[in-house]
């Protein structure tokens, strides 16, 4: 990718909190991604021994449920690990995050045809808080995305604030928007929407969400969640051999940069996902709305 693709994405990064970079990782990478997490998915069932890794959907009528949510991948095969210093995903991370970056995590949500769950109305950052807000998210698509399928969509120019409430009345932390919340206009929200293989990034301030997925097609996307090494994580505990291994560019350091940023902590909360904890959410928004 040259310098000028970089600089063009960097600079609507800055404006919009998002840019959608088509085809990043090239054909033969995307097919490997697309071919490994085929043969992970195949197999899984909703027992003991699976639960570790995927988070299932409810069951319908006694089939099997289908896969909503693969927990760690880079902790699963280390090709998901590798994508993450893929050079043209890196190269883009680097120059919004800084030259010593760490994964902070990873996931694959699902949305299997007909029947893939919403994520409503959020922000990273209410889950994710850090010392600085260094952090960045790259959403990879496996498979091809658009509207009717349960694209990603953004408020653009959300991601220069407020940080909005993810509490409900009673100070529990419920991980989404209340959808009444002024000064949002999901009107105007811009789906993420491209073929297999194209990257999506989006700043952790960026207020985000997802529909249920209408079509017979699914939709899967890989989330490789980025700070710099600098940025210390605030919810939760870490184990500092593991913490370190997981840095993709530069080196360790116990020094931590603070920033004077918008902060709450996502607790109390009883969910073990975000998808277990916005059903605690009273209001919702994509439920009863179709996807623009």
């Amino acid at each position: 990718m040259n310098s000028e693709t970089f600089d063009a994405a960097v600079e609507h990064y800055q404006e919009r909190g998002y840019v959608v970079m088509p085809g990043l990782l090239g054909d033969h990478v995307t097919q490997a991604l697309r071919a490994l997490t085929d043969r992970l998915m195949a197999d899984a069932v909703d027992d003991d021994a699976h639960r570790a890794i995927f988070d299932f959907e409810d069951a319908q009528g006694g089939e099997k449920p289908p896969i909503q949510r693969m927990k760690k991948p880079h902790r699963v095969d280390p090709f998901y690990f590798e994508l993450a210093r893929n050079p043209d995903v890196l190269g883009f991370v680097r120059r919004v995050v800084g030259d010593a970056v760490r994964l902070n995590h990873s996931k694959i949500n699902v949305k299997a045809a007909r029947v893939g769950s919403t994520l409503e109305w959020h922000q990273d950052w209410a889950f994710a808080p850090h010392t600085n807000m260094s952090t960045c998210v790259a959403s990879v698509m496996i498979d091809d995305a658009f509207v009717e399928n349960g694209a990603m969509q953004v408020l653009s120019g959300s991601h220069l604030g407020p940080l909005h409430e993810h509490h409900d009345s009673e100070d529990r932390f419920v991980g989404a928007i209340d959808p009444s919340t002024k000064g949002l206009d999901f009107s105007t929200a811009q789906p993420l929407v491209g073929k297999a293989g194209t990257v999506a990034f989006h700043h952790p301030m960026t207020v985000h969400g997802s529909g249920l997925n209408r079509s017979g097609s699914p939709r899967r996307i890989l989330f490789l969640e980025f700070a710099a090494v600098d940025a210390w994580p605030l919810f939760y505990h870490v184990d500092w051999n593991e913490y370190n291994s997981r840095i993709v560019l530069g080196e360790p350091t116990s020094r931590v940069r603070i920033e004077p940023n918008p902060l709450t902590l996502p607790f109390p909360s009883e969910g073990s996902s975000i998808y277990k904890t916005q059903t605690m959410a009273r209001s919702r928004f994509f439920d009863t709305v179709t996807n623009p």
